[in-house]
């Protein structure tokens, strides 16, 4: 399992552009898994794409990550940082 960290959870523009990203590739988002620990929030997506899943994981004070096979989190960075 390979990962990618993306920027701050609180990022509303990176947030958009992942949305975005997803979505151009065809992609949908799972509803979210929501857990609380303490002062962490943690919460977490499965996104699908026609190629394959991956995990999308916000949580605080970590950050905004990607966890999945490297050929998928590689597509979808492209497509987000463009």
């Amino acid at each position: 399992m390979n990962e990618l960290w993306l920027g701050s959870e609180t990022d509303d523009a990176l947030i958009a552009r992942i949305q975005g990203a997803v979505h151009s590739l065809n992609g949908t988002f799972s509803e979210p898994v929501l857990v609380l620990g303490g002062s962490q929030e943690i919460t977490t997506y499965t996104i699908s794409l026609p190629s394959g899943d991956l995990t999308l994981e916000l949580e605080t004070y970590i950050g905004i990550t990607f966890r999945g096979p490297e050929d998928l989190i590689a597509a979808l960075a492209k497509v987000v940082n463009a």
